[in-house]
C-alpha cells in the first residue's frame, strides 16, 4: 500500500468518524480510539485494541529502539509491528525516533487498519518519508510474505527487517516461527511480549507445559520463573531456526513480560548458549532454591540446606543473564536526555535501576514481607539496611524489579530468616 493511498482513505472518511471517536495522546503523539473502547477493560471483544495501561510498554519499547540504534549504528531500520491494534505503538516510534525509515503496521482486525489509516493521517505520516504499509493480515502470513518478498525482490528494496515487535493478546508462542524466519539474523532487534501471565506464573500448569513446553512454580518468585520459561521457549524456537539471542531486557510490569533480544547466527555461540539451558529446583520445606543443568535433576534426592525431599521444580527454563549492562546503561542515558515525552520517566528509571542491581546475582528471590510474617517478625527493615547487614556478612544483595518488597542475595533463606528476627529485635 503507497502513501498517497493512506492519506485519500484516511482523509475521505475522517469527518464523519470524529463523532464516534475521542482523541487521546501519549508523548506528543495525538490519536484516535473508538469511544465504546475508553475506559473498559481490554479484550478481543473491543472494536479496535487498546491498553492504556501497556503505555508503560510502548514507552520502554521507544527507549530500546533507541539505543538499539544507537549501540549497532543501523541508520536505516525496518519496523513490523504485527499486531498494531490502533497503531499507537508505531506512530509513536515514527515522531519519538529518528532511524526508521519501512514500517508495516499489521492488525488482523479490519476496523483497525481503518483506525490506522486515520491515525496516521492525523500525525502527517503519508507526507513523511517513511515508507509504511498498513496491512490487515495474520502475523505468520505476514512474516512468510515478507521473507517471500526479499527473496525475489533482486534490488533488495524490500530487505529482511531489522525490528519486529510481537504483542499478542495471550501467549506469542504460535508467531515466534515465522518471526525469526522474517527478522534479519544479523543484530535484529525482536521484541516480545506475553501477556498469558497466570499461564506463566503456574495458576494454569497444565497451559504452560502444553504451550511453552515447561514445568511453572507457583511461589513467591514466580514472575521471574515465567520470565525464564518464556526466554527458553523463545530459544529453542530460534536454534530450529538456525539462530540464536542475546537477552537485552527482559522486564515484567502490570501483568505482561516483555522481552528485547537481539539476535546473531553464530553456530559456535547458539552451541554456547545451550548452558543457559536447565531447572530451578525448589525445596517446599525450607524455600531454598537453585538452580541445576538439564543433564542432572535426576540425581537430585534432597534439599541440601534442610535434608527434606520435599523438592519441586520448574523448567526447562533460562537460567542465564535476563539483561545485557551496555543495553540496560544506554537506555538509562537516553531516559535522561529525553524531553518530557516519556510519562514514565521516574518509574522506568527505578525499574532499570532494580534490573542493572540484580544482574549476575542468583535465580529467584526472596519476599521479605512474606519471611517476616512465617519468622513472626514484627518490625519489617528497610530494603537498604536489610542489604547492608547482608553484605557486612560477606554476601551480595540487590533489589529486583520482579516484585519491589523483594530482594535476591547469595545467602541462604535460613541464615536470612536468622537475620531479618536479628534485626526485627532490634
Amino acid at each position: 500500500m503507497n502513501n498517497s493511498n493512506i492519506t485519500s482513505n484516511a482523509e475521505a472518511n475522517i469527518m464523519p468518524r470524529e463523532k464516534k471517536l475521542k482523541k487521546l495522546k501519549e508523548g506528543n503523539t495525538e490519536f484516535y480510539i473508538h469511544i465504546e473502547d475508553k475506559d473498559v477493560i481490554p479484550s478481543k471483544a473491543m472494536n479496535v485494541f487498546y491498553n492504556e495501561k501497556m503505555e508503560l510498554n510502548r514507552d520502554i519499547s521507544i527507549l530500546a529502539v533507541k539505543s538499539y540504534s544507537n549501540i549497532y549504528n543501523k541508520s536505516e531500520l525496518t519496523l513490523v509491528d504485527a499486531m498494531a491494534g490502533s497503531g499507537i505503538g508505531s506512530i509513536r516510534l515514527l515522531n519519538e525516533t529518528s532511524s526508521i525509515t519501512t514500517v508495516y503496521i499489521n492488525d488482523i482486525n479490519p476496523s483497525a487498519q481503518e483506525l490506522i489509516k486515520l491515525n496516521m493521517t492525523l500525525n502527517n505520516r503519508p507526507q513523511s518519508k517513511v515508507h509504511s504499509f498498513i496491512t490487515t493480515k495474520d502475523a505468520n502470513l505476514l512474516f512468510n510474505e515478507i521473507v517471500q518478498r526479499s527473496f525475489n525482490d533482486e534490488e533488495a528494496s524490500h530487505k529482511k527487517p531489522e525490528i519486529i515487535s510481537i504483542d499478542p493478546f495471550g501467549t506469542p508462542v504460535p508467531y515466534i516461527d515465522s518471526a525469526f524466519k522474517c527478522i534479519t539474523l544479523n543484530q535484529g532487534l525482536l521484541c516480545i511480549t506475553a501477556t498469558d501471565t497466570p499461564v506463566l506464573f503456574g495458576v494454569r500448569p497444565k497451559a504452560c507445559l502444553r504451550k511453552y513446553m515447561a514445568k511453572p512454580l507457583h511461589n513467591e518468585f514466580c514472575k521471574e520463573i515465567g520470565a525464564r520459561i518464556l526466554l527458553y521457549t523463545i530459544s529453542r524456537i530460534a536454534n530450529i531456526n538456525k539462530a540464536g539471542f542475546l537477552p537485552l531486557l527482559t522486564f515484567y510490569s502490570n501483568h505482561f513480560v516483555r522481552i528485547f533480544l537481539l539476535t546473531y547466527k553464530s553456530k559456535r555461540k547458539i552451541f554456547q548458549a545451550m548452558e543457559n539451558y536447565g531447572y530451578c529446583v525448589y525445596c517446599k520445606h525450607c524455600g531454598h532454591r537453585f538452580k541445576t543443568p538439564l543433564n542432572i535433576i535426576n540425581s537430585i534426592g534432597i534439599c541440601s540446606l534442610c535434608g527434606e525431599d520435599k523438592l519441586d521444580y520448574a523448567g526447562p527454563l533460562w537460567i542465564g543473564e535476563l539483561h545485557e549492562r551496555t543495553f540496560l546503561e544506554k537506555i538509562s542515558i537516553t531516559i535522561g536526555n529525553s524531553e518530557s515525552l516519556i510519562k514514565h520517566r521516574n518509574r522506568i528509571s527505578n525499574l532499570l535501576q532494580f534490573c542493572l542491581d540484580e544482574l549476575h546475582m542468583p535465580i529467584g528471590y526472596f519476599n521479605i514481607h512474606r519471611l517476616c510474617r512465617e519468622t513472626n517478625t514484627k518490625a519489617i527493615p528497610k530494603m537498604e539496611t536489610l542489604i547492608d547487614h547482608i553484605e557486612s556478612k560477606g554476601h551480595t544483595a540487590s533489589r529486583t524489579h520482579f516484585d519491589f518488597t523483594s530482594i535476591k542475595t547469595t545467602m541462604d533463606i535460613i541464615s536470612l530468616k536468622q537475620l531479618l528476627k536479628k534485626l526485627g529485635s532490634n
